[in-house]
């Protein structure tokens, strides 16, 4: 009799379904809050990429000034993510072609950290004695949530081509 009477009992039933969910809604909210603040990273980064791409390819040359000019664009972009030396790296390059389509760094800026572009990334991009543009991005993501989700590593590409000249000058020369 007294076990039909504890097994009817249901005082305190809710209080344990409770611990039991909010645990398991917690998770899934910062999940959600995470899931979102990647892909609105992710989406920046892209956008900036491009950008940079864009901004450099408008311009028959460029110097040291206006390159910097634009990675400060990119870092515009990215706002309000942080992007120190840590976690923003950019490589600007002009890729060229030869009159047989082989492809070969022109130029290349790496004053932001950036890492060497391999002059492959070119091929089948341009015709001969022309050039593309190539920035290569590599941005640092940390969640707000590091405790329980790890940084990670968002590497984008973007290409264009030269809208005013065949191939675009650094510092007053083609080819470097």
């Amino acid at each position: 009799m007294v076990i039909r009477r504890l097994l009817r009992c249901r005082k305190g039933s809710v209080a344990i379904e409770t611990a039991f969910v909010i645990p398991v809604l917690i998770t899934m909210f910062l999940g959600m809050i995470e899931l979102t603040m990647f892909i609105e990273a992710t989406r920046k980064a892209v956008s900036a990429t491009q950008t940079v791409a864009d901004l450099v390819a408008q311009e028959a040359t460029h110097d040291d000034e206006s390159l910097a000019d634009i990675r400060a664009a990119a870092d515009i972009i990215l706002n309000p993510l942080p992007t120190d030396s840590n976690t923003l790296q950019i490589t600007i390059a002009s890729v060229g072609f030869d009159q047989s389509g082989n492809t070969r760094i022109l130029w290349q800026d790496k004053s932001a950290g950036g890492a060497a572009i391999n002059p492959a990334v070119g091929n089948g991009l341009g015709s001969p004695n022309e050039s593309v543009v190539v920035v290569l991005m590599t941005y640092t993501y940390s969640s707000p949530f590091d405790f329980i989700f790890e940084s990670k590593n968002l590497a984008e590409e973007a290409f264009a081509r030269p809208r005013v000249a065949r191939r675009i000058a650094l510092n007053g020369s083609v080819e470097h």
